[in-house]
């Protein structure tokens, strides 16, 4: 049950659709909303650094014609160090989708329910597939699950991933479903856990470990980030050691490092980004059991306008990996009142913005497009919810209740 405080609204400086803030803060934050055909609001694929090397290792165990049994690889790494990131562009690469009948991208999360997990393997196998979902699908037991999944699999080479796995049990609940027919076919876990990655699963597999990324790597994709409307995005001079000291604070870690890129595209001053960087010297000198990207994340929310506050901790209000809808999430927004008059657009082109803006600072993650490309669909990564639920929980925004 979600419990929200009926005063979040005030609290927030949010009184209503349309009654705009008089505040500076309220005007400069109007005046850079950004423009929804801005091509800096999407970060692509020719954006990612330092995953190449994985990215290969993940293809060649997956492309390998001499190898006939079903086979496992875990991927691990910490919570924003780059796994989902890395196992997608080699999931959605068109040298895999060439070798395989059919595929299937799980969610498993920290607590799951196994037959939502056989139905959403289901959901993917046919949707991939273009063939009609069963009507009575939520009806099924886990034996009628289980027999259909393995109906559909046979004769056919598949990969499925599931990401984002916390148990050592997940094997055990849904390995009976993965038929090894001796085509080759591949289960891929990413896992923040090494043990489940060491865990004996019965057949053959391989761990990728995700490494942290080098000083080069870490420095081009803050670059990317932080000054994306710069030429070639390259630091201006004068900013540069304060730079380099911020990114040399990210330790490497890819979700810090775009955390923090995101917070700096409104800062033009040496002195703002002064002001940046003795926050967070200070936060982890006086907070040493805070996690970095914790501190980091912290520090990105704190320096959101306080409309798009609102529209963030929003979010948390979404059960854990919840692919967020684009338009619901819009009117959503909208029946809070916590979008302002704009002159000249309309609420949803102002909503819209500051959507893009939110992913913009990596705060909202793109898990799907339409075809023009045009973000479709969302999800907070799990860090960010912790955050956001924090935050919302200690703010009075409002209260989750599990179960």
């Amino acid at each position: 049950m979600i419990k929200a405080i009926p005063k979040r609204n005030r609290r927030y400086g949010v009184d209503g659709v349309g009654e705009a803030s008089s505040s500076s803060s309220s005007q400069d934050h109007q005046r850079r909303l950004p423009n929804l055909s801005e091509s800096s609001l999407f970060f692509k694929d020719d954006d990612l650094v330092g995953i190449e090397d994985g990215k290969k290792q993940l293809l060649d165990w997956l492309t390998d014609k001499e190898e006939s049994q079903r086979t496992v690889i875990s991927v691990v790494g910490m919570g924003g160090s780059g796994k989902t990131t890395l196992v997608a562009q080699a999931y959605n690469s068109q040298i895999l989708k060439r070798q395989f009948d059919c595929y299937a991208w799980i969610t498993v999360s920290q607590t799951y329910v196994v037959n939502d997990l056989l139905r959403s393997m289901i959901k993917e196998f046919y949707g991939g597939a273009k063939e009609a979902i069963p009507m009575d699908l939520s009806s099924m037991s886990y034996r009628e699950l289980i027999e259909m999944i393995t109906d559909f699999l046979r004769l056919k080479r598949y990969v499925i991933v599931f990401d984002d796995v916390w148990s050592s049990n997940l094997w055990r609940d849904i390995h009976v479903s993965l038929l090894d027919e001796g085509l080759g076919s591949w289960v891929i876990l990413t896992t923040p856990n090494e043990e489940i990655a060491s865990s004996s699963f019965g057949v053959k597999s391989y761990v990728h470990y995700i490494k942290l990324l080098g000083v080069t790597d870490a420095w081009n994709l803050f670059c990317m980030k932080a000054f994306s409307s710069n030429p070639n995005r390259c630091c201006p001079q004068h900013l540069k050691t304060l730079a380099q000291d911020l990114v040399a604070k990210c330790k490497g870690l890819p979700l810090a490092i775009v955390a923090l890129g995101g917070v700096m595209p409104s800062k033009y001053l040496e002195l703002e980004w002064r002001k940046i960087y003795n926050s967070l010297s200070w936060e982890l000198s006086n907070n040493p059991g805070l996690e970095v990207v914790k501190t980091i994340l912290l520090l990105s929310f704190n320096d959101l306008p306080y409309r798009l506050n609102c529209c963030f901790l929003y979010c948390c209000l979404f059960p854990e990996d919840y692919k967020i809808k684009r338009k619901r999430l819009i009117r959503l927004w909208m029946a809070e009142g916590f979008i302002e008059k704009v002159r000249g657009r309309t609420p949803e082109e102002v909503a819209e913005s500051y959507l893009m803006e939110l992913i913009c600072r990596s705060m909202l993650q793109v898990v799907m497009r339409n075809e023009l490309g045009r973000p479709k669909n969302y999800k907070m990564h799990d860090l960010m919810r912790e955050l956001a639920i924090s935050t919302s929980e200690t703010e009075k925004f409002c209260v989750i209740y599990d179960g």
